[in-house]
């Protein structure tokens, strides 16, 4: 708080970096004056002896635009940053409000999420509406659509129990499975043909994937096995302590990997049903008159059926991510929920979701927390409402540009 020879009083929050007040309290000189404790009443004694009482409506002045979204040098911190720090036992701290770091997060968990989710929900979908027998499909899209009936909060109870502490300790084993899995599906496929012609034959067209089913199995259980002795030679004896002392990166139990796995888990059947649903609505015709011109199955596949059913497929990727950017109980169970900007796989942090979950029944009424939390769920509405606009836009051009075909 400031005073001037002129009567004039300003009070500027350091913290918001803003002036909340300036305004005249008296026509003579101020030679003292006191902001309460609460900065919430002010008290001037002017020249002529005279004593002003003013009463400061003030409420939530440690909020604005830079403190909500840009960095912030705080009492204590040795350089500005994008801090979201909001309880304490009293109201008297310094409280930290920026939404940066929960918007970071909830990208960041999407994202990986979605990394997960996409590759086999559309590969998974491709084979299953073109490649698969039909009696097979019959059993294998319904079995993937009733895991979207899967509650999250058991998907988050399982991946912050059990999951998270299986891959810290094999985590190294998880790397290796991404490496041994297409080398024994390779292996497979290339020793198929040497199986003989009266055996191959047996099987109908498209149920000879499920002798991949197996194969899968004992892929990724050979590379968790061989994963102990290679992490022992290679990394000498600790992939994540090699991480730590080699390249600098730590190791949070409940990190990003984990929910990428986890809720990848469940935006798969979102995606997987959707887009299975637009392959195989395809024309048959469309499909049946490319082979008669001489075009392999494959070049069907990517030359006509994805382009005609790209419109759908389009739609069931931003569906399922906007299922994974809303998302509450897995991020919240799964992620460690610390508000923390670190683009590394292996450190947690906390999403808009999960930080309105966890901190909306200890917020006071109508306090600045309060309201904070209301404009985060607001932005996780826009961030949505925006982006499926953008989807159905990029929809409806898909569709007008391939409907001819």
């Amino acid at each position: 708080m400031t005073t001037d020879a002129d009567g004039i009083v300003g009070i500027y929050h350091s913290t918001a970096e803003r002036q909340m007040i300036k305004e005249r309290v008296s026509d003579a000189l101020p030679t003292a004056a006191v902001l309460s404790p609460r900065a919430n009443a002010l008290l001037v004694q002017s020249a002529d002896g005279k004593m002003h009482f003013w009463h400061i409506d003030n409420e939530h002045p440690e909020v604005s635009i830079k403190s909500l979204w840009q960095k912030v040098w705080y009492e204590s911190y040795p350089k500005p940053d994008y801090i979201w720090q909001s309880s304490s036992a009293n109201s008297d701290f310094e409280p930290k409000y920026s939404l940066t770091p929960l918007v970071f997060g909830t990208l960041k968990a999407a994202f990986y999420a979605m990394l997960v989710a996409m590759p086999l929900a559309l590969m998974g979908a491709i084979y299953t509406a073109y490649f698969m027998a039909p009696r097979m499909r019959q059993y294998v899209k319904p079995s993937i659509e009733i895991m979207g009936a899967l509650p999250t909060v058991i998907l988050g109870f399982l991946a912050g129990l059990w999951l998270a502490p299986f891959m810290e300790e094999h985590l190294a084993g998880l790397f290796v499975m991404l490496m041994i899995i297409p080398v024994g599906v390779m292996l497979f496929a290339f020793a198929w043909q040497f199986v003989p012609k009266a055996i191959a034959h047996n099987l109908s067209g498209g149920w000879d994937a499920a002798l991949l089913i197996p194969i899968i199995l004992l892929s990724g259980w050979f590379a968790f096995k061989v994963s102990v002795p290679l992490e022992a030679f290679l990394f000498h004896g600790s992939l994540r302590d090699w991480f730590k002392t080699e390249l600098g990166i730590g190791y949070d139990q409940r990190n990003a990997l984990v929910v990428g796995v986890a809720m990848g888990f469940a935006v798969i059947p979102t995606i997987f049903s959707i887009a299975e649903d637009a392959i195989f609505s395809v024309p048959k015709h469309l499909t049946v008159g490319s082979l008669a011109l001489g075009a392999t199955p494959w070049q069907t596949m990517v030359r006509v059926v994805l382009l005609t059913a790209s419109p759908g497929i389009f739609s069931a990727v931003m569906i399922g991510f906007g299922r994974a950017v809303g998302e509450t109980m897995i991020v919240l169970m799964a992620t460690g929920n610390t508000p923390v900007m670190d683009l590394s796989v292996f450190q947690g942090l906390r999403t808009l979701a999960a930080n309105i979950a966890v901190e909306m029944p200890e917020s006071e009424v109508d306090s600045t927390h309060y309201r904070v939390l209301f404009l985060a769920a607001l932005v996780l509405f826009m961030f949505t409402f925006v982006f499926n606009t953008l989807a159905e836009v990029i929809r409806q051009r898909l569709r007008e540009k391939y409907s001819s075909l």
